[in-house]
């Protein structure tokens, strides 16, 4: 992300950063897209653990919230803890977001399971006045994909199968390599 440079009066607070956070999530959970421009600089850049590109602009930002309102209608998100600020004007937060996976995730095309997901991110921000103008969402892969039943769960049979044909496909691509 770029390095935000700010006057000291034009200094973020806590308190600021807070309100902000509050009203994004606000406004996120009601699941509308006529919100973001509200939240979101015209250029922002999202980097995010769960998409499978950067997502800039407007449009891109509908896209990916508009897939993850259909497979989590009930979507939430809340601060959990901060906002923490750097001296370099960035702001820091952990989030907690929840859901239930009744609708398809695209990307990648998991079918609706039913299952409650409830994960705490990290998040990494920059801040054009009261919008967000780049982000970076660190989220733990392999909790979000057990909960959603993509992997299975640590020490159970099914993990213990799947570390097995791993391998397996690691000894024959050693073969394959002449290794």
């Amino acid at each position: 992300m770029a390095e935000q440079t700010a006057t000291p009066s034009e200094q973020l607070t806590h308190a600021r950063a807070r309100e902000i956070f509050l009203r994004a999530y606000e406004l996120l959970n009601e699941h509308d897209t006529a919100h973001i421009p509200t939240i979101f600089t015209e250029n922002v850049v999202f980097e995010d653990d769960a998409a499978p590109e950067t997502v800039r602009g407007h449009e891109g930002m509908k896209r990916f919230l508009s897939d993850v309102w259909t497979a989590f209608p009930d979507f939430r998100l809340e601060l959990a803890r901060g906002p923490y600020l750097a001296e370099d004007g960035g702001v820091s937060a952990q989030v907690r977001m929840t859901g239930t996976m009744n609708g398809p995730l695209n990307p990648p095309g998991f079918a609706p399971s039913g299952r409650k997901v409830s994960l705490e991110l990290g998040g990494f921000y920059e801040f054009d006045g009261d919008r967000i103008r780049a982000a970076r969402i660190i989220i733990n892969m392999q909790d979000a994909a057990v909960q959603l039943g993509a992997l299975p769960p640590p020490g159970s049979p099914g993990e213990k199968v799947a570390v097995a044909v791993q391998r397996l496909q690691a000894r024959f691509q050693r073969r394959r390599a002449g290794g």
